[in-house]
């Protein structure tokens, strides 16, 4: 039974609708909170390896030291030619990971925006969609890594990076309950700004239903690869 491994950052940021895709194949799961210190496996433990988000950033390595080992680990995944797969900030993660820049965005990107696809090549991928996005940082397409899409504000919202790798930065996991938990890791209150929509608008479900059909897809071609 091939083992996915699901390294978690923080309460509620787990993976939301997959869990029902993977509740239907022939797959176990562990996960690792690295928020609360917990180790990491050895690299034998798994075949997948998903990376899910957090309000911390790639470079914050004072506040957060266990970010350097899990980079190191991600790479180590990819090295093995692990099937590898990255929300926000786990997208993050393996750009850093594979030696691309992550930096703050020119502004936050907190809702319901459109995404468009900038790779035909993928069919698990609409030419537009409505996916979660809750970042203001991201990442730029590393070296040899094929860009996937783009939104107004963000140029780059994911990369393959081989067949086995993909880094997403918006949430196609998001379910009932997910942009409730997300706002409950903003301490301070929503942010402002052009691209950081209200509360109400976020708490809008209606793009969880294509979210859900993309999510899958996306597994789908993830799981039709020759191991």
């Amino acid at each position: 039974m091939p083992k996915v491994l699901i390294l978690q950052h923080a309460e509620g940021e787990w993976i939301g609708s997959m869990e029902h895709w993977f509740a239907d194949q022939e797959y176990s799961l562990s996960t690792v909170r690295l928020d609360h210190d917990e180790p990491l496996p050895e690299e034998s433990a798994f075949d997948w390896l998903i990376v899910m988000g957090g309000p911390m950033s790639v470079y914050d390595e004072t506040g957060y030291p266990w970010l350097v080992a899990e980079k190191r680990f991600i790479r180590e995944a990819i090295d093995q030619n692990k099937t590898v797969l990255g929300i926000c900030l786990g997208g993050q993660l393996i750009a850093n990971a594979l030696g691309a820049t992550v930096k703050a965005n020119t502004q936050q990107e907190i809702g319901w925006f459109d995404v468009y696809s900038a790779d035909t090549q993928m069919s698990w991928l609409p030419e537009q969609f409505k996916p979660l996005s809750w970042h203001g940082d991201m990442f730029e397409v590393p070296e040899k890594a094929t860009s996937l899409a783009y939104s107004k504000v963000t140029p780059s919202q994911g990369f393959a990076s081989n067949e086995r790798v993909i880094a997403l930065q918006f949430h196609l996991e998001a379910q009932p309950g997910t942009a409730q938990a997300f706002l409950s890791l903003e301490h301070e209150g929503l942010p402002s700004g052009p691209t950081v929509q209200t509360e109400k608008e976020l708490l809008d479900d209606c793009y969880l239903e294509q979210n859900q059909q993309v999510m899958f897809s996306l597994l789908d071609y993830l799981n039709s690869l020759p191991s």
